[in-house]
């Protein structure tokens, strides 16, 4: 099981989502991760959420659920910016989704680095 304190954890003003290649796709881990997100969003400083999909797995129809999940429940706290941080298909796939959640505004970029470019703008 991974430890979800490295891979939810707040930066700043970012609340990060570092999704490893090894994570399990399951209802019960995104169940898990989307009860350590609500706990870090609710932090007041908090605007902006990251997700890094380095997943190897490809994403299916339970993980776009969970993410609209967590764009809702983000933006209950006021985090209404969300950088999609990969290399391939996955970010476009994952934006068309988590899009469809009014008032919520989505960027795709390749690196983390650029990620944290713009959630400090």
């Amino acid at each position: 099981m991974i430890d979800l304190t490295e891979v939810l954890y707040v930066d700043g003003n970012v609340l990060i989502a570092e999704f490893p290649e090894e994570m399990e796709m399951t209802d019960e881990t995104f169940a898990k991760v989307n009860e350590r997100f609500e706990e870090l969003a609710s932090q007041p400083v908090v605007d902006t959420h990251i997700s890094n999909l380095q997943m190897e797995a490809s994403l299916n129809d339970d993980v776009f659920t969970r993410a609209q999940e967590a764009a809702e429940a983000g933006k209950e706290f006021g985090i209404t910016n969300w950088v999609i941080v990969s290399e391939g298909i996955k970010k476009m796939a994952l934006k068309s989704r988590v899009g469809e959640i009014s008032g919520v505004d989505i960027s795709l970029v390749d690196t983390k680095a650029e990620a944290m470019d713009i959630a400090a703008n």
